[in-house]
């Protein structure tokens, strides 16, 4: 039993191996057949001819195969490995060939896709901190549209690009809108708080400018004689109205420091001005920036406005803004005499050259006749240039009080005015108003007269008031019921006085 079992599994192991392996022959043989087709026409012979020895082979294979099974096994794969050859190099270039021709088809789409790309895009630049024009050079030649939108900025410059909606390095279709964001520059409307300029420096103050925008605030620069380089001068706005609380960034103002004192060289000649016009000196003055001073004198032999002399020697060398100075003549001069040895007619008609004004005044000191004044110094020089009138005032002494009784009250303002007080003497009057035979208006009455009197003196004048009185009364006249009257015995007596008012001038 045991050898039964065990020589079934033995022949039946057999008969496995043999169908499995010629179940690969046969696999293989199909393959090769299915490969030599594809082959040219040379293979394919080959193929016929290879085929054919396998199909002789094939019967001599059966035969030992029911006599012996093991040996029947050998040969078969004896004759599978002669008959069946696979070309390996031949599989290589066959799919080297498949794969060139694909990958040539694919490289030959990409690039006609890569050259169409290429044709209907373009690759952005970087425009933000670059100024607008060179974004809209670059979008005109690549036929690109800008779209501009402008914003105040602190951090850009006018005109400068501040932000771009493609980024740098990509790609851009042609005849789309790239969106740019320009800068309008710093608000002008921002009110600035302004520092204490006079405790910066120059280079501190324009550090300050520059970091504020404060584009209309300038730094001035000039020379000056007193202040050290670089010290602060002076703050100026433009427009007086406006405070330095107020001050805006568009707002024009200045900022001015010293450069020094100007030091220039002396290279300048200067000329023999004597007996030239000062016409001259002032044009070389003028082309040569020179410092001048003219002062005036008169002289006897320089005709009037010609120079005199010179502070600077000719021939000498100047330098630009040096001081110099020129003496102009005036012309010949008229002395003023000592009016006090001359007498009033003589002061009057003794010099034609000067314009004498005499005036006659009260003096309580000087005698009659003497100078009280005279209105220029003596000695003094007058030239054309000059006013030649001269005033002088001689004494009448003391006021002299007159008898005005008899003169009319309208007459005493211009009386007094005229002989005293235009005179110097303050001589005024009160008037008393008294009843008299004189017709209204008369002085009747000084309580002082024909007398000297002090410079300053008020006199009380009597003045009638008696509006019936005839313009001519005559001396006397008959009382029909009474009698005659002798002259001045009034109808009421002379004691009983009525004061109307006191009047002072």
């Amino acid at each position: 039993m045991s050898d039964f079992l065990s020589k079934f599994n033995k022949d039946k192991y057999d008969d496995l191996v043999n169908e499995k392996e010629d179940k690969e022959i046969n696999d293989k043989k199909e393959k090769k057949v299915e490969e030599q087709e594809d082959q040219e026409p040379e293979q394919k012979q080959e193929k016929q001819s290879s085929a054919a020895e396998m199909e002789e082979a094939v019967p001599e294979r059966n035969t030992p195969l029911k006599s012996d099974p093991v040996s029947s096994r050998s040969s078969r794969r004896e004759d599978a490995e002669e008959e069946v050859e696979i070309d390996l190099d031949y599989r290589k270039k066959k799919r080297l060939r498949m794969w060139l021709i694909i990958s040539g088809a694919v490289l030959a789409c990409m690039l006609i896709f890569f050259i169409y790309y290429m044709l209907v895009h373009v690759k952005l630049e970087k425009f933000v901190d670059k100024p607008v024009a060179e974004a809209r050079a670059w979008a005109k030649e690549n036929d690109v549209e800008i779209e501009l939108t402008q914003e105040y900025s602190m951090e850009h410059d006018a005109n400068q690009v501040i932000s771009q909606s493609v980024s740098e390095g990509d790609k851009i279709r042609k005849g789309k809108t790239l969106q740019l964001t320009s800068s309008l520059g710093a608000d002008p409307e921002e009110v600035i708080p302004l520092v204490d300029f006079s405790e910066m420096s120059q280079t501190e103050a324009e550090s300050w400018i520059e970091e504020n925008k404060a584009e209309n605030l300038q730094i001035v620069t000039e020379y000056n004689d007193d202040i050290e380089e670089g010290i602060f001068i002076k703050f100026t706005i433009k427009d007086s109205g406006i405070e330095e609380s107020e001050y805006q960034r568009k707002d024009s103002a200045a900022v001015y420091y010293s450069r020094g004192k100007e030091v220039f060289e002396k290279n300048i000649t200067i000329p023999d001005f004597t007996g030239t016009t000062k016409e001259e000196v002032e044009k070389w003055v003028e082309t040569n920036e020179i410092d001048m001073t003219y002062e005036e004198a008169d002289s006897d032999s320089v005709e009037a406005g010609n120079i005199i002399s010179q502070s600077e020697a000719a021939d000498e060398k100047i330098a630009k803004r040096d001081k110099m100075k020129v003496v102009v003549s005036l012309g010949k001069a008229t002395v003023v005499p000592n009016f006090g040895e001359l007498t009033a007619e003589e002061a009057a008609i003794n010099y034609p050259d000067i314009n004498v004004t005499v005036r006659q005044a009260f003096h309580a000191d000087i005698a009659y006749g003497k100078l009280i004044s005279q209105s220029v110094e003596t000695g003094t020089k007058l030239t054309e240039k000059d006013d030649k009138n001269v005033t002088v005032t001689y004494s009448q002494g003391r006021p002299y009080l007159h008898d005005f009784r008899g003169q009319l009250e309208g007459d005493l303002p211009r009386l007094f005015y005229e002989q005293y007080q235009s005179k110097g003497a303050d001589i005024n009057y009160i008037a008393k108003y008294v009843y008299s035979p004189e017709v209204k208006g008369t002085v009747v009455d000084m309580h002082k007269f024909n007398e000297f009197v002090p410079m300053k003196f008020t006199v009380e004048v009597h003045i009638s008031n008696n509006t019936s009185a005839p313009p001519n009364p005559p001396a006397f006249f008959e009382d029909e019921s009474d009698g005659p009257i002798t002259e001045g015995e009034p109808d009421q007596p002379l004691e009983e006085e009525e004061d109307i008012g006191d009047y002072e001038k």
